[in-house]
């Protein structure tokens, strides 16, 4: 169970992964049907999975008007959510059965999230956890409307991965002290390094933990509006902090190990 609850904290998995959805395996037939709608939203998920809609879409709607706010976007549909039955089902859907456990959520499209129920999350999460996954994969849309045309081409992972994070609320003291103690034994990878390793392997180098530490930092330092102009310009980041990528990487070990930052 200990194992079991670090791994909760550390990894959370928000793919943007354009995928064609195949038919679902294993479900007796009962497919997935648009089941409820909120005001930005529709839900669709198969009959043993409508009674946890509802607290999905309180949770979306609660944090809807904060994230789009702070990106300064509008969005003028509604975004499909699929709420797959088991992890079977949702890896099946996504093509890719031989996926980790950890593997919950992600997008298909700028206007679908696709996700594990929080009746069935697998060995990995739990119903509060996959509370926070939905947020994080709505975040992710959220970022490509404000990218508008250049979608997510040139934007860190860390960044991308780091603030949906960051907007889930995926951050406790337990992550900052992990990422503290690697930082402390020079094992973490650089910001660069965050960029180009693949998608699993960012997974479990806990590149969720470590961007979301940075995203802290830098909102925690330069305030929110900063970030959010890197995140629509990652190019123009000396322009937008004054600073190299280089001095500010060295700032957040700072801030990690609780030092004065220079």
């Amino acid at each position: 169970m200990k194992t079991r609850h670090v791994v909760l904290n550390v990894l959370s998995i928000a793919f943007y992964v354009f995928l064609t959805t195949s038919k679902l395996v294993g479900q007796n037939n009962d497919t997935l049907n648009l089941a409820k709608e909120s005001q930005h939203f529709k839900f669709y998920s198969t009959n043993s999975d409508i009674k946890v809609l509802d607290s999905l879409a309180i949770t979306l709607e609660n944090n809807y008007s904060g994230i789009t706010n702070h990106l300064g976007i509008q969005i003028d549909k509604k975004i499909k959510v699929k709420v797959y039955p088991n992890m079977q089902a949702f890896h099946a859907a996504i093509n890719l059965p031989d996926a980790p456990d950890w593997f919950v959520g992600g997008t298909l499209s700028t206007e679908e999230i696709v996700m594990v129920s929080p009746l069935h999350p697998g060995s990995v999460h739990t119903y509060a956890s996959l509370m926070q996954v939905i947020v994080h994969e709505f975040t992710h849309i959220a970022i490509y409307y404000a990218r508008g045309d250049k979608g997510v081409t040139g934007l860190p992972r860390w960044l991308n991965e780091g603030y949906a994070q960051y907007e889930a609320g995926q951050i406790n003291a337990r992550i900052r002290k992990n990422v503290e103690l690697s930082v402390l034994a020079k094992s973490a990878p650089t910001w660069t390094q965050l960029n180009t390793v693949s998608d699993m392997e960012f997974g479990s180098m806990n590149g969720y933990g470590l961007s979301v530490t940075i995203v802290e930092f830098l909102i925690v330092t330069y305030g929110i509006d900063k970030l959010v102009l890197l995140i629509k310009e990652p190019a123009n980041f000396e322009i937008i902090y004054g600073l190299s990528e280089y001095t500010l990487e060295k700032q957040w070990a700072q801030y990690l190990k609780h030092e004065k930052i220079e």
